[in-house]
């Protein structure tokens, strides 16, 4: 009885285990919950060789439709379905929407040179979260919950009278914490001037002007779309942003 009673409890033990294990976890790989999840360089060449593809064997592009209200780096997805439906693709990125993840793929340069590129879902979602509040804020005090002006006519949020934390959001291309900024109109933006200086600094070569929207940095020089931002332009060296 003692010998039996023995096995019973070192069942239970590695049970009590293997439940701790799978409600924290640590069975599964790391999911595209957070924004410091990247899609894999793999993904971003098998999405783009498909595309290439059906755009050479069809003239058209498999994207969803999309009016031309929506912002240029949201515009065009990529239409799963399309690709794999007729054969282009045999399983779906798991960094994808589509395959459960948490990017949406989409297409730039349309007319000219089609180019796949990621955008976070996470950080959309958040950054929606943080619209509403301010919103909410808006319309009920008639006022922005705005803190100290960082730019011309862009302030740092007012967590504090929103009675929220602020979100800890780290950015795509850098990976640090970034901030979000509130314009005069009431919209809220992620701030890249950090991370565009950066991509100057990295390629100082490339050619910048003073109406240059300083965003296709980010756009050309990494597989990501920046989310949710203002227009940036150069002013005495510096990214500036603008709407």
């Amino acid at each position: 009885m003692t010998k039996q009673n023995n096995v019973n409890k070192l069942k239970l033990s590695i049970t009590v285990a293997l439940l701790s294990l799978l409600l924290s976890g640590c069975l599964y790989p790391q999911t595209d919950s957070s924004s410091t999840t990247i899609v894999s360089k793999e993904s971003m060449r098998n999405v783009q060789a498909a595309i290439d593809q059906y755009m050479n064997d069809k003239g058209i592009l498999p994207i969803h439709n999309s009016d031309s209200s929506v912002d240029r780096y949201e515009k065009f997805r990529v239409n799963f379905d399309m690709l794999k439906k007729e054969g282009y693709v045999d399983v779906l990125p798991s960094s994808s929407f589509e395959g459960g993840g948490n990017y949406y793929f989409l297409i730039l340069n349309e007319d000219t040179e089609p180019t796949v590129k990621a955008q976070s879902i996470y950080l959309i979602q958040k950054m929606v979260d943080v619209q509403q509040k301010v919103d909410t804020y808006k319309d009920k005090h008639g006022t922005l919950p705005a803190a100290e002006q960082l730019y011309d006519g862009f302030y740092a949020i007012d967590y504090d009278a929103l009675e929220i934390k602020a979100p800890e959001l780290h950015s795509i291309y850098s990976g640090s914490i970034t901030e979000l900024l509130i314009a005069d109109s009431g919209t809220v933006y992620i701030n890249y001037a950090s991370d565009i200086y950066q991509m100057m600094r990295q390629h100082p070569d490339a050619e910048l002007s003073d109406d240059h929207d300083l965003r296709e940095l980010l756009v050309m020089y990494s597989d990501y779309v920046p989310v949710k931002s203002a227009k940036y332009k150069l002013l005495n060296d510096e990214p500036i942003p603008y709407e």
